[in-house]
């Protein structure tokens, strides 16, 4: 197996889910990651749903396998000094706190840059480094509020909606994973080591993408959009008889495709509705059409017959029906991890393959604090300074 980040190793000081996440990418291109806990360790263990007769979170599992725990009291100058010895000794140290948060704990990048001159550290955080909101904490949905992608999200004169997974998180994750890989590659030529900063919300701005020159050769901001598009037709969510099917018709020859599917070629010469922005223009008298055509017919039935004549079409999937599809499947579906004292739980496969062959750490999530003590001692420590430490709670093992 292909493992192209094996020999690196990254501590993880962080919570939740950006910093988190970014850190398994990179486990699962082969890196050692550390993961640095509070003594009643991070939240994500206790965010149900929980595996049936036991207290433990799915949440643990999707972000934290593979990783190695260590659980330290920062609090405490002894925890604080292990803390440094083990980034005295790392490529990547990645976190996701407040700026400011790290740096009065006596770990930011400053006092780890003294430590280990070579270092990369990636901060994540809420709204960036610089501004005046640079202090102010912020999770995913605040940020979908604020950078504007709620705005657009339910139906028109409706209330708002967000977006079902986290993805300002894993958008600010991916950000990150991309800086640190190019750090280490710019590493390797100079030498040097690298700062890099990301936030939830530049990777918002960021990934709105072509919706900033809309906005200004529109004039005004792009309102709800429901299920579908300004700027094509038809390209939404119909109702089927058993659930919805989206179709989406991205240009003219789509479109064509679309109505042969219907029985009703001549559509696609219609003055009305021959070019995407004609469609646009006459949605209420298309939309319509599609809709009775949908309508009389499962969902099923809808995206088989669309699928054969070349028109892109698919029910509106939940998730039982994702993990059962064919494709899905071919991929290679859903993983397991074996979890002490749980049993098999499904985690999703990484999404990048290396010829031909997937790249992907094994192992479960870790008990909290559960490597504290090899951890110390790689780095030199001590049995009996790690007793001291247990002793003081300073460090936590609690597996």
């Amino acid at each position: 197996m292909r493992r192209p980040l094996q020999g690196i190793k990254v501590v993880e000081f962080a919570a939740v889910v950006a910093a988190p996440y970014a850190a398994l990418l990179l486990s699962d291109l082969g890196a050692d990651v550390i993961k640095v806990e509070p003594p009643q360790g991070d939240e994500t263990r206790r965010y149900a749903p929980f595996k049936p007769g036991t207290d433990f979170a799915g949440f643990n599992a999707a972000m934290n396998r593979s990783k190695r725990s260590i659980s330290l009291d920062m609090k405490q100058p002894a925890a604080v000094s292990a803390y440094l010895d083990i980034c005295a000794e790392a490529d990547v140290v990645l976190e996701n706190f407040r700026p400011g948060v790290s740096d009065r704990l006596g770990v930011g990048y400053e006092a780890i840059k003294v430590r280990n001159p070579e270092i990369i550290y990636c901060a994540i955080s809420g709204f960036g480094h610089k501004g005046p909101r640079v202090g102010e904490p912020a999770m995913d949905m605040f940020i979908q509020a604020f950078s504007g992608q709620m705005s657009m999200m339910g139906h028109e004169g409706g209330p708002p909606a967000r977006i079902g997974g986290p993805m300002m998180d894993f958008t600010a994750a991916l950000y990150a994973a991309l800086g640190i890989v190019a750090a280490i590659h710019d590493k390797a030529r100079t030498g040097q080591g690298s700062l890099v900063q990301t936030s939830l919300l530049e990777g918002q701005v960021s990934a709105l993408s072509y919706m900033w020159p809309s906005l200004q050769f529109r004039g005004e901001p792009t309102g709800r959009m429901g299920s579908g598009h300004p700027d094509f037709c038809p390209y939404q969510a119909f109702p089927a008889k058993d659930g919805d099917v989206v179709i989406a018709a991205l240009n003219d020859r789509l479109f064509g495709c679309v109505a042969d599917a219907m029985g009703r070629p001549e559509l696609a010469t219609d003055p009305r509705f021959k070019s995407n922005p004609d469609r646009v223009a006459n949605r209420a008298e298309l939309l319509p059409i599609i809709e009775g055509f949908v309508a009389a017919r499962t969902m099923d039935e809808v995206a088989d017959v669309m699928q054969a004549k070349g028109a892109p079409a698919t029910p509106v999937n939940t998730l039982d029906r994702v993990r059962d599809d064919k494709q899905v499947v071919a991929l290679g579906g859903l993983r397991q991890i074996d979890q002490p004292g749980v049993g098999p739980v499904d985690v999703a496969h990484q999404a990048l393959w290396f010829d031909g062959e997937r790249a992907e750490a094994d192992g479960p999530a870790p008990g909290l604090g559960e490597h504290g003590r090899e951890i110390l001692r790689d780095v030199g420590l001590k049995d009996d300074a790690i007793d001291a430490m247990l002793e003081t709670g300073a460090l936590v093992m609690n597996s």
